[in-house]
């Protein structure tokens, strides 16, 4: 396996084993280990399945196309406004919850290693300089701080297991939903646990249209994150009584819940200081896989402007929006991640169907009836996913 093939399947894994990773456990607390793995393996095909579609579409194009570039040779204007607008806000949302969730992370260790009260602003502030400034100077750089970061993350993760794995109990993993509505709710945040298809054009310029090893790269670079998530899922269910850390949850929202549950259940400083680790570095390689997508789009978009002007442009309007979000809606982590699903769903499942269809028409190729089944089954997905989120929205 060469170096940009390894580098872009940390990407992808990057882009996923984030944020959503950390909202996973506290969106499906009462949905139950059995629930969340059905849930798991649905939503891993269908994002997995578009990706290889957006690769079939670059068969026809070059490299350096970006979703720009392909949705208005496929599809037209209007389709390509909500494709760009689709991939500003899932990417706004996911960075937003980043920098938020991250400056959490930093503050609270911060906080614990100096005996000092960081300011929340300030947090999220030093976290989004030091990742924005590695996302602007370029892919290369991405991918050496993600293998650094990823590597520190599967190594956190480990010891994780490893320590957790004794307080594991079996019954914890066969609860139930507690309701039907909990399962629908939680459909939201597991499917931004797989959100990497606003790097695709990113990774295909990387590996300069490679069919084989983008292949290669989105398989395995998205089943990665499913095997992590299964062993997270065990760990964290298997480890809290279901009950317990649903009371914990409505006390103390989003990731301040999730780390006051597990230092509470498993009564150790370690655990919980491994934890912190462990989150930041999913934090970190998640904000440089999802953001890298936009700057790319952005750069896309200006690629007729000054040269100078490229690159500044691109990178204000990639990082602005979001961090003014970070600051002033500071509790925003899941809020934030469950709006990117609504753009989410229309990115990575409806506008790869939609280019794909257009696409294979345009080129005179024939579709199989297996895969127009697929693609219905995509689309049904696609419904139950915006609906769940807008349940969400209305219960909140």
């Amino acid at each position: 396996m060469n170096s940009r093939l390894l580098g872009s399947i940390l990407i992808i894994a990057g882009s996923s084993i984030g944020g959503g990773m950390l909202a996973m456990p506290i969106t499906s607390a009462g949905v139950g280990f059995i629930g969340a793995t059905l849930l798991l393996f649905i939503i891993w095909f269908a994002m997995c399945y578009t990706a290889l579609l957006m690769v079939r579409i670059y068969d026809f194009n070059s490299p350096k196309d970006g979703f720009d570039t392909l949705t208005r040779k496929y599809a037209g204007f209007t389709v390509n406004r909500i494709a760009g607008l689709s991939l500003m806000f899932l990417i706004y949302g996911l960075t937003a919850a980043y920098m938020s969730g991250g400056g959490t992370i930093l503050k609270t260790n911060i906080d614990l290693l100096l005996d000092t009260n960081l300011d929340d602003r300030l947090a999220v502030l030093i976290f989004s300089a030091i990742f924005s400034t590695i996302v602007i100077i370029g892919t290369r750089w991405v991918d050496w701080f993600t293998r650094i970061l990823f590597t520190g993350k599967l190594i956190f993760l480990a010891l994780l297991v490893i320590v957790m794995t004794p307080l594991i109990e079996g019954a914890n993993l066969l609860h139930m939903p507690l309701s039907q509505g909990l399962v629908i709710m939680s459909i939201p945040a597991i499917f931004t646990s797989f959100g990497f298809h606003g790097s695709i054009p990113s990774i295909v310029d990387y590996l300069e249209g490679n069919k084989k090893q983008l292949k290669r790269a989105f398989i395995l670079g998205s089943l990665l994150p499913l095997v992590i998530y299964l062993v997270w899922q065990i760990v964290i269910l298997g480890t809290l009584d279901q009950t317990v850390f649903m009371q914990i949850l409505q006390e103390h929202s989003e990731v301040k819940g999730l780390l006051l549950s597990i230092r509470e259940l498993s009564h150790s400083t370690y655990i919980e200081t491994l934890f912190s680790f462990f989150a930041a570095a999913a934090l970190g390689t998640s904000f440089l896989g999802v953001s890298i997508g936009l700057l790319d789009y952005y750069k896309d978009l200006f690629k007729n402007k000054s040269k100078k002007l490229i690159k500044p442009l691109a990178a204000i309007c990639t990082f602005i929006p979001p961090l003014l979000f970070a600051l002033f809606y500071p509790e925003g982590f899941i809020l934030a991640l469950g709006y990117a699903a609504i753009a989410g769903v229309i990115l990575a499942l409806v506008i790869p169907v939609v280019l794909y269809l257009k696409a294979m028409r345009f080129h005179k190729i024939k579709i199989s009836l297996l895969q127009y089944f697929i693609i219905g089954f995509i689309l049904i997905l696609s419904l139950v996913i915006v609906f769940a989120q807008l349940l969400v929205v209305s219960k909140s």
